[in-house]
């Protein structure tokens, strides 16, 4: 049980009127739970009266003195004149003995013609409640039990953690770092400049992947995959970069112009090759190809954490003219060309683990999931991804689909739901539950194998979609 605070109110007898306020004050505050001492209630005939301010002043069981100031307290305690004079002779000392004293509140109740508080001296330079206008009674008079009951508007948060980065051996120096601390501030002031951002930060991270070439001067395939898996490590920082700009992109309600995106992938597909005449080995570009890979699970993942269905849509269905070094003979292609399996990191892994993986690139990307996302996250979208491109006669393999350690799949379950169906239908490029219905059940009736995906070496098997949607049931429920 909160022990009930105890406070003494100290105030000059300037006129009928103020009494009738600081009566009204203590009375106030005694129906709020707080116990009040002062001269109207607690000073009988016979008693001493500078004994009793003193004693009262003093008391370890007043847990607050709250020094009521007008212009006649003002004069009289710079002055040190009887009555009220006697009392700052009390008071006075004790807030000089300790400037960081907190027992001691001053309410000022008049201004002078300029709008300045009438303080005494020995109160000069301390945070006070302004009393001085009826306007605002209210809002002061809740600072004030605030103060009392030690309950303040604003509480100083938790103590966090260092930023991470602020310890890694290698300096932060990308400008993305700068353009993604600073989206908020500028979508807020100019929400129309979101896509100049978006076209800055993505010309900025692309020109920053330049930067990640493989060091390594074996031919040895085993060492080859070292120099890969280490590479992927050092990129963690910029890929976090483009994990948290676009976390931040799909979550706004403005428009975006995802062209923008999708010019961005198209050229991912460079880093495949030597950008250069330089004749090196397809495998030192494979930490390029690791990338291009995540970056794309990342953004499905980033759109489903945040039912941004609108950019899965563009995405899955937009049509991708990617470049390569030569630049001709480019043909529009899916999505699924950003698809990479890296087969040394499968030898790194079996020469430094004991322990056989039955994916190695598996294991990689989930150990990389960075702080917000779940591991579920990364798998449903892998798995999203394999889904849309067995419907549209493409090739996607959800390696991570054995860290998916339910059959759950909010997303698609929810599907028997009218609203999520209207919501989301764009992912799979139908208009009606029905149409939805029949390209499920055509794929079906096709699939000659059904559920015999699977890694080469593992015992599970990837679930058809058919066995996640009821298909009979979309869109039959609210």
């Amino acid at each position: 049980m909160e022990k009930t605070p105890k406070i003494f109110i100290s105030y000059s007898w300037s006129s009928p009127s103020h009494q009738e306020w600081v009566i009204s004050l203590a009375e106030r505050l005694v129906s709020d739970g707080i116990d009040v001492v002062f001269d109207k209630w607690n000073l009988k005939e016979g008693h001493d009266k500078y004994d009793f301010m003193e004693s009262t002043v003093k008391s370890e069981e007043i847990d607050k003195v709250l020094i009521i100031i007008d212009k006649k307290y003002t004069d009289k305690a710079n002055s040190r004149s009887a009555g009220v004079g006697t009392e700052t002779q009390i008071i006075s000392p004790k807030i000089y003995e300790n400037v960081t004293q907190e027992k001691f509140i001053p309410l000022v109740r008049e201004q002078d013609e300029n709008g300045n508080a009438y303080l005494p001296i020995f109160l000069k330079g301390r945070i006070y409640i302004n009393f001085s206008s009826n306007e605002h009674f209210e809002l002061n008079y809740e600072s004030l039990l605030r103060n009392i009951y030690q309950r303040p508007t604003y509480n100083k948060p938790k103590l966090g953690k260092a930023p991470g980065y602020l310890f890694e051996e290698t300096p932060m120096n990308h400008k993305t770092t700068s353009i993604l601390r600073s989206f908020e501030n500028q979508i807020e002031k100019n929400p129309k400049r979101i896509n100049s951002i978006i076209r800055e930060f993505l010309n900025e991270f692309y020109n920053n992947l330049k930067d990640y070439p493989i060091t390594c001067n074996s031919n040895l395939t085993v060492e080859v995959g070292k120099a890969v898996h280490d590479n992927i490590l050092l990129f963690t920082s910029l890929r976090n970069d483009f994990i948290c700009f676009f976390d931040k992109v799909s979550k706004t309600d403005i428009e975006i112009d995802f062209d923008i995106l999708i010019r961005f992938l198209e050229k991912l597909p460079l880093f495949k090759s030597e950008l250069d005449d330089k004749r090196l080995s397809n495998q030192y570009f494979d930490n390029y190809k690791f990338i291009m890979h995540e970056l794309f699970l990342y953004l499905i993942a980033i759109a489903l954490k945040n039912e941004n269905y609108k950019m899965i849509e563009e995405l899955f269905y937009s049509s991708y003219f990617f470049q390569d070094k030569y630049e001709y003979n480019r043909e529009p292609k899916s999505f699924s060309e950003l698809y990479n399996y890296i087969d040394v990191i499968d030898l790194h892994y079996k020469e430094i683990y004991s322990t056989n993986f039955i994916c190695p690139m598996a294991d990689l990307i989930i150990k990389r999931i960075p702080e917000g996302f779940t591991k579920n996250m990364l798998v449903e979208a892998d798995l999203l991804c394999h889904y849309i491109c067995q419907l549209n006669n493409n090739h996607w393999f959800p390696v991570t689909y054995l860290y998916k350690r339910d059959n759950y799949f909010d997303f698609l379950q929810r599907f028997i739901s009218i609203r999520h169906f209207e919501k989301a239908k764009g992912v799979f490029e139908v208009n009606t539950s029905q149409e939805l219905k029949e390209k499920l059940q055509a794929y079906k009736d096709s699939d000659k194998n059904p559920g015999s995906m699977r890694h080469n070496n593992g015992f599970e098997f990837v679930k058809p979609i058919y066995t996640i949607i009821e298909i009979e049931k979309i869109g039959s429920t609210r």
